[in-house]
This record gives structure tokens, sequence and C-alpha cells, in this order.
């Protein structure tokens, strides 16, 4: 089907109401009848685009998950602390432009299923190397701290973002510098 304007459009009003649906109801009460006439579309409609409410709602999360801003787009490989805070406000930035979507989808009672797409994703789009020792250690290390600040992440939309992305990054170094000393560690 070709994604014309006029597809986009229609997609847009489908997922808009779902997320509307999903700020008051648990996704599981949710009815494609109800997101058809809050979206004024018809149930054909709905249906020409996805199966049910669990494809509408992946293909909300693929969309916000895509749009992650990623290493690659910066000019240079992360060197130094200033780069790494740099490269975590745009994240939280990003977090933030969003607030509405990355409310719904890590606050509500049925988030771990999003929570863990997004630590994959941050675990992907943010690849650490590092010279260790031990990697596994390494690696364990580096989901230890990306799931710590999925979880600050929800803590900090909870409270409506009551400190800056770039104060939060620089938290977030500071934190990961500390766990990282764990690396240091023979756990054999």
């Amino acid at each position: 089907m070709p994604d014309n304007r006029r597809v986009r459009m229609t997609k847009k009003m489908i997922k808009d109401a779902y997320l509307e649906l999903l700020e008051t109801h648990p996704s599981e009460k949710i009815s494609v009848t109800d997101i058809c006439q809050l979206a004024d579309v018809n149930r054909s409609t709905f249906y020409s685009y996805y199966e049910d409410t669990i494809t509408l709602r992946q293909d909300i999360e693929n969309d916000l998950l895509e749009q992650i801003p990623v290493l690659s787009d910066l000019p240079e490989a992360i060197t130094s602390d200033r780069q790494f805070v740099t490269v975590l406000e745009r994240f939280f930035s990003y977090i933030q432009e969003n607030q509405r979507m990355f409310r719904i989808l890590i606050l509500q009672s049925d988030n771990r299923a999003f929570s863990r797409r997004l630590i994959e994703t941050v675990l992907e789009k943010y690849p650490v190397e590092t010279p260790a020792k031990n990697p596994r250690l390494a690696q364990y290390t580096y989901i230890f701290i990306v799931s710590g600040v999925i979880g600050l992440l929800g803590r900090w939309i909870e409270e409506d973002f009551p400190i800056r992305p770039e104060k939060l990054a620089e938290l977030v170094l500071r934190m990961a510098t500390m766990a990282a000393q764990v690396e240091e560690m023979d756990l054999t």
C-alpha cells in the first residue's frame, strides 16, 4: 500500500487515538472499535493498516525507537566524557521532546515489554567496546548501566523532568563511571 499523505494522516489519527486511550485505559481494555470511534475512521480502514491493537502498538513503538539518535549521527567516536554527556543529552532531549509517548509507554502498567525493547535498542544503537580484562563482566556492567538509565528515565518522566537533560546526562556519567569500576574486579 503506497505511503502517501492521506495514508500517513490516517495512520497518525489512529495512533493518536490509541495513545489517547492508553492515557486512561490499560492496553488490554482498548478495542479496535474504541480506537476507530475516537479516530473517526471505519474498522475496515483500521484493518487495512493493522492486524490488531498489538500491531498498532508495535508500529508506534517502532517509530519511536527508530528515531532515537544514534552514534553514527555524530561526526566522530566518543573519546571524552564531554562527548559522552553530549550523546546522553541528545538521547534525553529526544525523550523529553516525545514525552507523551514515552510517558505512556514507560509508565503505564504493561510497560515491561517496551522497557525491554528500549534497553535492547539502546544497547544496539550505543555499542561500547572496551579493552576489558573480562569482556563478560564489561558486558554485564554495560547492561546494568543501561537498565539503570531506563529505570531512571521512568522516574525522570514521572516527576515531569525536574532535571535538565544536560544535568541528567552528567549524573548518568558519574554513575556509569562508578559502575564501570566493577570491571576491575576479579570474579574468577
